[in-house]
């Protein structure tokens, strides 16, 4: 990958994991250990965002985010449960969070969430839906 050399930072998005919405966190997590996958972040609860998180990792190395709503609390993913659950969006780490928010933007893509903290990557966050219809979380560093 090549660097952007003006500003010390590379500008190309990485795949960071994919996030997948699940009714129960202990049902969610039993079932992909059983596909084989292991617990890398165990279950956080982000009041700010309404959800509980849990990060697995998959054999083939691959993350997934497993996102259930928060008991108690107004979650935005209910209304995905509502729809069966199940693949919610890809998580992108980027060195710049403000100009990939902007970029995706520019590109016509809607923002959902700007960026807020969550807690359990102790990142900053922000979510927007491409055009195609793709939800995308950018990451950015840690606070």
């Amino acid at each position: 990958m090549e660097r952007d050399a003006s500003q010390g930072l590379d500008p190309t998005p990485r795949l960071h994991h994919i996030g997948y919405v699940v009714p129960s966190m202990k049902g969610g997590i039993r079932r992909f250990e059983d596909a084989g996958g292991q617990l890398v972040v165990g279950p956080t609860d982000d009041p700010a965002l309404g959800v509980v998180c849990a990060l697995i990792r998959l054999p083939e190395g691959v993350d997934v985010e497993l996102v259930a709503p928060l008991v108690g609390a107004d979650s935005p993913v209910t209304a995905r449960l509502q729809r069966g659950g199940g693949l919610d969006h890809l998580c992108f780490w980027v060195d710049d969070l403000d100009a990939a928010l902007s970029r995706e933007v520019h590109n016509d893509a809607l923002p959902l969430v700007p960026p807020t903290y969550a807690v359990t990557f102790d990142s900053t966050i922000a979510f927007v839906q491409r055009r195609s219809g793709l939800v995308v979380e950018l990451m950015g560093a840690k606070r």
